[in-house]
């Protein structure tokens, strides 16, 4: 009996050093390393209180970063946690340009192979999915043609249903579905602005206008203000008009600010800032928005931030 308990201990020990090792000959260790520099520069102990302390930061987490990948390649260049690293350097290229930093000269692990690997972690492939998505976006709207890339969102919201950032994905879907119903009819839009003026669209046919989705809050939206009064000094006496629409839940901050930045034409305000009723009937998720109406009441532009007065004057001449 004790014979048989000594060659069942025996075996046990051998088993978990057969582990161990085998634990080893996967790399783990070096792994978690990688794991660590990630969550270092995800959540870093002290905040960078300067650009400068946070280019500094960058420049000693990336590298860290960088050495604890190529420890962990060598070490095991097939272990699933190659697609955790392949996920966070797809997100870091702005931050190594910061930093001044160079990705190392590896072979890439692109985020259609995270998303085909059957070794990836499902929420690994969950954010990589994501990010594929929404990454390509931006190249689909330069285009012009967003047929492949919805596809392409509704396929990421059917494999992958419990990503955590799937609003923002079905926000742009909804986005965009409305911005194409806008090219087949005249705008329809009618409210009591802010100050007590009755706005309807349909009665401003013959001129071109100006819908501006914006907030008081915005930074980007109050650093456009002074091309979107430029343009409105210049080409309202020829029939240029602005509409805004107010994603502010303060009125009186609202009303103070339109006041003293001299904005003269119309409102739209209900207080409910993102929830807004107007932005939200056409999917905006994101401030400033500007289209542009031409004459005949049809949106003709959803991106008229860039060069407004000169696509204005434009649309004026026709």
């Amino acid at each position: 009996m004790k014979a048989h308990r000594l060659l069942s201990l025996g075996i046990a020990t051998l088993l978990a050093a057969m582990s161990s090792s085998l634990r080893a000959a996967d790399g783990d260790a070096e792994w978690q390393k990688v794991t660590d520099a990630i969550e270092a520069i995800k959540s870093p102990k002290q905040r960078p209180k300067s650009r400068e302390e946070a280019i500094e930061f960058l420049k000693t987490s990336l590298k860290a970063f960088d050495d604890a990948l190529a420890a962990a390649m060598k070490a095991a260049p097939k272990n699933p946690g190659r697609y955790d690293a392949a996920l966070f350097e797809s997100m870091v290229g702005r931050a190594r340009q910061m930093a001044g930093v160079n990705a190392p000269e590896t072979p890439p692990v692109t985020l259609e192979e995270i998303i085909r690997a059957e070794d990836a972690k499902p929420e690994t492939k969950s954010e990589a999915s994501f990010i594929n998505v929404m990454q390509s976006l931006e190249a689909a709207e330069e285009s012009g043609d967003t047929t492949a890339w919805m596809a392409k969102a509704e396929k990421h919201l059917k494999d992958f249903p419990a990503e955590k950032r799937n609003s923002m994905v079905e926000g742009k879907i909804k986005s965009i579905k409305a911005t194409a119903d806008l090219k087949t009819k005249p705008l329809d839009l009618k409210f009591t602005a802010v100050d007590g003026r009755e706005v309807d669209l349909s009665k401003m046919q013959g001129k071109v206008v100006l819908i501006d989705f914006w907030a008081t809050w915005c930074g980007p939206c109050v650093a456009e203000l002074p091309n979107v009064l430029k343009a409105y000094k210049e080409l309202h006496p020829k029939g240029f008009e602005i509409i805004g629409i107010s994603l502010d839940s303060d009125k009186g901050k609202l009303e103070a600010f339109v006041k003293e930045r001299g904005m003269e034409w119309p409102q739209y305000f209900d207080g409910k800032s993102w929830k807004n009723e107007i932005s939200s009937r056409y999917g905006i998720n994101s401030i400033p928005a500007m289209w542009l109406v031409n004459k005949k009441g049809m949106v003709v532009s959803t991106s008229a931030r860039g060069g407004l007065e000169e696509k204005a004057a434009k649309l004026l001449a026709e």
